[in-house]
């Protein structure tokens, strides 16, 4: 899927689908000041890339999705036959930082 267009993300989340076009639903997640620097630096960069056939991405939020949505497809194909996995029952994920050992 192209950036930028649609999303599949709550869906594939387990969410409900978007209740209409253009519909989004926020992600709890914490990423390192390392990655999330990183992660801007990459989509200014491909964003300044002069070529028509280039798939850039038109914001931050299409690059994550389109990262999260390859990386869903990927574990689907290796743990769930290359379905998508399960609802499951709880619809509440835990959210927060990462616990540290």
């Amino acid at each position: 899927m192209p950036f930028g267009q649609g999303t599949l993300l709550g869906k594939e989340l387990g969410g409900q689908a978007p209740a209409s076009p253009g519909t989004k639903e926020k992600i709890p997640a914490y990423v390192s000041p390392d990655t999330m620097n990183r992660l801007r630096n990459a989509v200014v960069a491909l964003q300044r890339i002069d070529d028509e056939d280039a798939d850039v991405p038109v914001s931050l939020s299409a690059y994550v999705e389109a990262a999260v949505l390859a990386q869903l497809r990927r574990d689907e194909r290796e743990y769930n036959n290359g379905a998508p996995f399960p609802q499951r029952r709880n619809k509440n994920l835990k959210s927060g930082p990462p616990l540290t050992k």
